[in-house]
């Protein structure tokens, strides 16, 4: 989904994010006083991050036929993989 779709699809206009922008660039932003403010990548604050690995196309053909047989994304298959190799690490 691209931003034009997201501010679409919850009612968002320009004029919106203008105003939701304001306090922050004029400097007068205060944020809540129980709420954190981060910085940097969003993913960074969820406590994810993409990567990208490149595999045989055969490997990424089983990985596939594995996640289809257990109703699951290939994404899945990959993460237990490295929960796996990680855990043999420890």
């Amino acid at each position: 989904m691209n931003v034009n779709d997201f501010m679409a699809k919850h009612g968002i206009t320009d004029a919106d994010l203008d105003r939701m922008a304001a306090p922050y660039e004029d400097g007068s932003f205060e944020p809540e006083p129980d709420g954190k403010v981060f910085s940097g990548s969003h993913l960074d604050a969820v406590g994810t991050r993409r990567v990208t690995v490149v595999y045989d196309a055969k490997d990424t053909q089983r990985v596939a036929m594995i996640a289809r047989s257990k109703g699951v994304k290939p994404s899945s298959v990959y993460r237990d993989a490295l929960d796996y190799y990680l855990a043999a690490q420890a």
